[in-house]
Protein backbone atom coordinates (compact mmCIF):
# COMPACT_ATOMS: atom_id res chain seq x y z
CA UNK A 1 0.00 0.00 0.00
CA UNK A 2 0.84 3.20 -0.97
CA UNK A 3 3.36 5.13 1.77
CA UNK A 4 1.11 8.76 1.28
CA UNK A 5 -1.74 7.02 1.15
CA UNK A 6 -0.75 5.48 4.92
CA UNK A 7 0.40 8.75 6.29
CA UNK A 8 -2.75 10.68 4.67
CA UNK A 9 -5.58 8.57 6.36
CA UNK A 10 -3.34 8.87 10.22
CA UNK A 11 -2.82 12.60 9.79
CA UNK A 12 -6.88 13.17 9.17
CA UNK A 13 -7.46 10.53 12.01
CA UNK A 14 -5.37 12.27 14.03
CA UNK A 15 -7.21 15.18 13.54
CA UNK A 16 -10.46 14.37 13.83
CA UNK A 17 -9.43 12.70 17.44
CA UNK A 18 -7.72 16.12 18.23
CA UNK A 19 -10.65 18.17 16.91
CA UNK A 20 -12.66 15.98 19.67
CA UNK A 21 -10.06 16.44 22.45
CA UNK A 22 -10.16 20.09 21.39
CA UNK A 23 -14.30 20.56 21.66
CA UNK A 24 -14.17 18.67 24.52
CA UNK A 25 -11.31 21.10 26.28
CA UNK A 26 -12.79 23.99 25.36
CA UNK A 27 -16.85 22.91 26.23
CA UNK A 28 -15.49 21.86 30.13
CA UNK A 29 -13.15 24.92 29.95
CA UNK A 30 -10.13 22.99 31.10
CA UNK A 31 -6.82 25.15 31.05
CA UNK A 32 -8.90 28.33 29.79
CA UNK A 33 -7.23 31.75 30.20
CA UNK A 34 -8.71 34.98 29.40
CA UNK A 35 -7.05 35.61 26.09
CA UNK A 36 -9.73 34.95 23.26
CA UNK A 37 -11.44 33.23 26.07
CA UNK A 38 -15.50 32.51 25.69
CA UNK A 39 -17.79 30.18 28.03
CA UNK A 40 -18.27 26.91 26.78
CA UNK A 41 -20.08 27.03 23.13
CA UNK A 42 -19.61 30.72 23.44
CA UNK A 43 -16.47 30.40 21.88
CA UNK A 44 -18.30 29.15 18.45
CA UNK A 45 -17.65 32.80 17.50
CA UNK A 46 -14.03 32.21 16.76
CA UNK A 47 -12.76 31.30 13.59
CA UNK A 48 -10.54 29.47 15.35
CA UNK A 49 -13.33 27.10 16.58
CA UNK A 50 -15.05 27.61 13.31
CA UNK A 51 -12.09 26.73 10.95
CA UNK A 52 -11.29 23.68 13.35
CA UNK A 53 -14.65 22.29 13.81
CA UNK A 54 -15.24 22.28 9.85
CA UNK A 55 -11.82 20.90 9.52
CA UNK A 56 -11.93 17.97 12.05
CA UNK A 57 -15.51 16.59 10.72
CA UNK A 58 -14.26 16.79 7.22
CA UNK A 59 -11.02 14.47 7.76
CA UNK A 60 -13.21 11.88 9.32
CA UNK A 61 -14.96 12.24 5.89
CA UNK A 62 -12.58 12.59 3.65
CA UNK A 63 -10.68 9.46 5.36
CA UNK A 64 -13.98 7.80 4.27
CA UNK A 65 -13.48 8.72 1.02
CA UNK A 66 -10.32 7.44 1.51
CA UNK A 67 -11.01 4.18 2.04
CA UNK A 68 -13.91 3.68 -0.09
CA UNK A 69 -11.76 4.95 -2.86
CA UNK A 70 -8.64 2.94 -2.09
CA UNK A 71 -5.76 5.42 -3.14
CA UNK A 72 -4.94 9.20 -3.12
CA UNK A 73 -5.42 8.87 -6.86
CA UNK A 74 -9.15 7.69 -7.06
CA UNK A 75 -10.43 10.12 -4.68
CA UNK A 76 -12.68 12.43 -7.00
CA UNK A 77 -11.72 15.87 -7.35
CA UNK A 78 -14.60 17.33 -5.38
CA UNK A 79 -13.32 15.85 -2.34
CA UNK A 80 -9.75 17.06 -2.44
CA UNK A 81 -11.36 20.65 -3.20
CA UNK A 82 -13.01 20.69 -0.51
CA UNK A 83 -9.86 19.31 1.55
CA UNK A 84 -7.89 22.45 0.02
CA UNK A 85 -11.21 24.81 1.17
CA UNK A 86 -10.72 23.95 5.17
CA UNK A 87 -7.11 23.54 5.15
CA UNK A 88 -6.61 27.26 4.02
CA UNK A 89 -8.92 28.06 6.86
CA UNK A 90 -6.80 25.97 9.76
CA UNK A 91 -3.87 27.61 8.47
CA UNK A 92 -4.85 31.41 8.28
CA UNK A 93 -6.17 30.38 12.16
CA UNK A 94 -2.58 29.16 12.45
CA UNK A 95 -0.75 32.40 11.09
CA UNK A 96 -3.41 34.81 12.69
CA UNK A 97 -2.13 33.70 15.67
CA UNK A 98 1.35 33.10 15.11
CA UNK A 99 1.73 37.02 13.87
CA UNK A 100 -1.24 38.88 14.81
CA UNK A 101 -2.65 37.97 17.50
CA UNK A 102 0.27 36.68 20.03
CA UNK A 103 2.81 39.50 18.73
CA UNK A 104 0.53 42.07 18.65
CA UNK A 105 -2.73 41.83 20.30
CA UNK A 106 -1.73 39.27 23.65
CA UNK A 107 1.78 39.77 23.26
CA UNK A 108 2.28 36.79 24.61
CA UNK A 109 2.56 33.14 22.78
CA UNK A 110 2.18 30.66 25.80
CA UNK A 111 -1.44 31.55 26.59
CA UNK A 112 -2.80 31.10 23.05
CA UNK A 113 -1.84 27.71 23.28
CA UNK A 114 -2.84 26.63 26.09
CA UNK A 115 -6.31 24.49 27.00
CA UNK A 116 -8.35 24.03 23.72
CA UNK A 117 -6.35 27.19 22.36
CA UNK A 118 -3.18 24.45 22.14
CA UNK A 119 -5.66 21.93 19.65
CA UNK A 120 -7.27 24.68 17.58
CA UNK A 121 -4.15 27.14 16.98
CA UNK A 122 -1.22 24.62 16.16
CA UNK A 123 -1.96 21.02 16.37
CA UNK A 124 -4.88 20.53 14.16
CA UNK A 125 -3.70 22.78 12.14
CA UNK A 126 -0.15 21.72 11.54
CA UNK A 127 -1.71 18.19 10.73
CA UNK A 128 -3.93 19.71 8.40
CA UNK A 129 -1.04 21.88 6.69
CA UNK A 130 1.47 18.56 6.83
CA UNK A 131 -1.38 16.29 5.20
CA UNK A 132 -2.53 18.50 2.57
CA UNK A 133 0.49 19.69 1.21
CA UNK A 134 2.96 16.73 1.45
CA UNK A 135 0.35 13.71 1.09
CA UNK A 136 -2.74 14.16 -0.74
CA UNK A 137 -2.38 14.71 -4.17
CA UNK A 138 -4.12 17.70 -5.54
CA UNK A 139 -2.91 18.56 -8.80
CA UNK A 140 -6.63 18.21 -9.70
CA UNK A 141 -7.09 21.72 -8.43
CA UNK A 142 -6.50 24.32 -11.53
CA UNK A 143 -5.50 27.55 -11.05
CA UNK A 144 -9.31 29.80 -11.22
CA UNK A 145 -10.23 27.15 -8.07
CA UNK A 146 -7.41 28.18 -5.41
CA UNK A 147 -9.80 31.40 -4.69
CA UNK A 148 -11.97 28.92 -3.74
CA UNK A 149 -9.93 28.72 -0.49
CA UNK A 150 -11.15 32.47 0.50
CA UNK A 151 -14.64 30.96 1.05
CA UNK A 152 -14.26 30.41 5.09
CA UNK A 153 -12.28 34.20 5.55
CA UNK A 154 -15.08 35.80 3.10
CA UNK A 155 -17.92 34.19 5.08
CA UNK A 156 -16.12 34.92 8.52
CA UNK A 157 -15.60 38.61 7.20
CA UNK A 158 -19.77 38.42 6.68
CA UNK A 159 -20.15 37.06 9.98
CA UNK A 160 -17.78 38.97 12.01
CA UNK A 161 -18.82 42.56 9.94
CA UNK A 162 -22.44 42.59 10.78
CA UNK A 163 -22.05 41.32 14.63
CA UNK A 164 -19.04 44.12 14.81
CA UNK A 165 -20.90 46.81 12.61
CA UNK A 166 -24.87 46.52 13.92
CA UNK A 167 -23.26 47.56 17.37
CA UNK A 168 -20.76 50.41 16.20
CA UNK A 169 -21.81 53.78 18.02
CA UNK A 170 -20.15 57.16 17.06
CA UNK A 171 -17.43 55.21 14.77
CA UNK A 172 -16.16 52.63 17.58
CA UNK A 173 -17.17 49.28 18.13
CA UNK A 174 -17.02 47.76 21.79
CA UNK A 175 -14.44 44.69 22.27
CA UNK A 176 -17.59 42.33 23.60
CA UNK A 177 -18.37 42.46 19.24
CA UNK A 178 -14.92 43.18 17.90
CA UNK A 179 -13.43 40.45 20.12
CA UNK A 180 -10.62 40.24 17.09
CA UNK A 181 -9.64 44.28 17.77
CA UNK A 182 -9.73 44.88 13.53
CA UNK A 183 -11.70 47.75 14.36
CA UNK A 184 -10.06 49.43 17.28
CA UNK A 185 -8.76 52.40 15.52
CA UNK A 186 -12.20 53.03 14.34
CA UNK A 187 -14.79 51.61 11.50
CA UNK A 188 -13.63 54.75 8.97
CA UNK A 189 -9.40 52.43 9.49
CA UNK A 190 -10.36 49.01 8.77
CA UNK A 191 -10.64 49.09 4.81
CA UNK A 192 -6.51 48.72 4.87
CA UNK A 193 -6.68 46.20 7.41
CA UNK A 194 -9.19 44.35 5.17
CA UNK A 195 -7.13 44.96 2.59
CA UNK A 196 -4.44 43.39 4.32
CA UNK A 197 -6.27 40.67 5.08
CA UNK A 198 -7.53 39.23 1.86
CA UNK A 199 -3.85 39.85 0.46
CA UNK A 200 -2.66 37.72 3.00
CA UNK A 201 -5.49 34.93 2.92
CA UNK A 202 -4.55 35.45 -0.86
CA UNK A 203 -1.23 34.04 -0.52
CA UNK A 204 -2.05 31.56 1.89
CA UNK A 205 -4.12 29.94 -0.80
CA UNK A 206 -2.06 30.09 -3.35
CA UNK A 207 0.97 29.07 -1.34
CA UNK A 208 -0.14 25.87 0.05
CA UNK A 209 -1.58 25.31 -4.06
CA UNK A 210 2.27 25.46 -5.11
CA UNK A 211 3.85 23.76 -2.47
CA UNK A 212 1.48 20.90 -2.72
CA UNK A 213 2.13 20.66 -6.85
CA UNK A 214 6.09 21.68 -5.94
CA UNK A 215 6.00 18.12 -3.60
CA UNK A 216 3.60 15.96 -6.05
Amino acid sequence: MDIRFIVSVSLNIAAFILTLIGTYVMIKGIDADEHLAADGWGSIKYFTVQSNLLYGVYSAVFTACEFIYGSLEAVPAVFYVLKYVFTVGVTLTMMTVMFYLAPIVVKSYPPLFKGANLYFHLLVPLLGLISFCFFEKTSVIDVPLVFLGMIPFAGYGVFYSITALSHAENGQVDIKYDWYRFLAGGVNKAIPAVLAMTAAVTAVCFGLWALNRWMW
